[in-house]
């Protein structure tokens, strides 16, 4: 049997072993459907009396992602230059990468709950939340976009005399400027899908009422928030991509 072959079908007895141990069973979604059909069937017609609070609530998620990526966006930089292998020496970048990483595995959602804990509900932690995971996943993006920059005009700026971080001023960050400005963009996109769903853990925003009207059993009034927030993301995301588009 070729490599390739045997590859193939290792693959197959590994997603065939995966679907067995999580019970995914093509039947079973089949006979749910004429329940979701019904799910549907309640959220119709939308209740437009909570249109009011479900804008507020969208508002708040817009504020909620935009301050949290604002934020990462200034202290990402000197953490994705001290995680750079190309700027720092080994002793300062594989303990850099290392706490990056570590930090990067625990999701917007669980640092919500470990602010919520800390300061209390409201949109603040999530605000909170939306840093901490940021800050970090855009060091990664930094630090990888500075590691496959061009040498030339850093070498150049070095032999006549300059400053390491002089070298880095002219030599590097108009390089790597336009990338961080587009990641930047990209992780707001994320950060207002992120936002909706934060709400859900008291970290305020849309899904706040998004989880209060579905636990009242108000599918109505939970369509028209489903409704907004659907519509806050096409808009942000068509924003978003226009401007990257320009900056690439």
């Amino acid at each position: 049997m070729s490599r390739s072959r045997a590859t193939l079908l290792t693959a197959l007895v590994i997603l065939g072993l995966a679907a067995w141990d999580t019970g995914a069973d093509p039947v079973r979604f089949a006979r749910g459907i004429p329940w979701m059909l019904d799910f549907v069937r309640r959220m119709i017609p939308p209740d437009l009396a909570v249109l009011p609070a479900a804008l507020e609530g969208a508002l708040k998620t817009v504020e909620i992602a935009v301050l949290g990526t604002a934020a990462s966006a200034g202290l990402a930089v000197p953490l994705g230059f001290l995680s750079a292998r190309n700027v720092v020496p080994r002793a300062v970048f594989y303990p850099a990468r290392a706490v990056l990483n570590f930090l990067r595995s625990i999701d917007t959602l669980v640092y919500a709950l470990l602010f919520v804990a800390a300061v209390g509900l409201g949109p603040f932690p999530g605000v909170l939340a939306v840093v901490a995971y940021t800050t970090t996943s855009l060091a990664k993006l930094y630090s990888e976009t500075i590691e496959g920059i061009d040498p030339g005009p850093a070498d150049a700026i070095t032999a006549t005399g300059a400053t390491r971080l002089q070298v880095l001023r002219f030599g590097v960050l108009p390089q790597v400027l336009p990338l961080f400005l587009s990641y930047i963009l990209y992780r707001l996109e994320s950060n207002i899908r992120a936002a909706t769903i934060l709400g859900f853990v008291g970290a305020g925003g849309i899904g706040f009422y998004l989880q209060t009207y579905l636990r009242m059993i108000d599918y109505p009034a939970a369509s028209t928030v489903l409704m907004v927030t659907v519509a806050m993301v096409m808009v942000v995301d068509f924003a978003s991509s226009r401007l990257r588009a320009r900056l690439v």
